[in-house]
């Protein structure tokens, strides 16, 4: 499994507290584009999800962005989840969180 087949991070407070995972820019090729409705699982529990996004400053009003994320409830901070495609299910991921 490389990279290209895996989406992994370490979650941040900021994450926990607004109840997502950020998707950083590099690696929005990996999820159906933003908006794009897919199912992602964890266990038992099964939900339809989207990247979406906000416009944000955080680096000054001269460097103006975007940041993407998916909502996922119960996350804690420094959980390391992991997001992976199943390869026998069209638009369907399963996530992974090591606590």
């Amino acid at each position: 499994m490389t990279n290209a087949d895996v989406f992994t991070r370490k979650l941040s407070a900021e994450e926990v507290k607004k109840g997502h995972i950020f998707v950083l820019k590099d690696r929005l090729s990996f999820f159906p584009a933003a908006g794009k409705p897919f199912d992602l699982k964890s266990g038992k529990e099964e939900k339809k999800a989207t990247v979406e996004s906000y416009h944000c400053t955080c680096r000054g009003p001269q460097l103006p962005h975007e940041h993407y994320f998916i909502r996922w409830e119960g996350l804690r901070f420094g959980d390391k989840i992991s997001i992976e495609k199943v390869k026998k299910a069209e638009n369907t991921y399963e996530l992974s969180i090591r606590r």
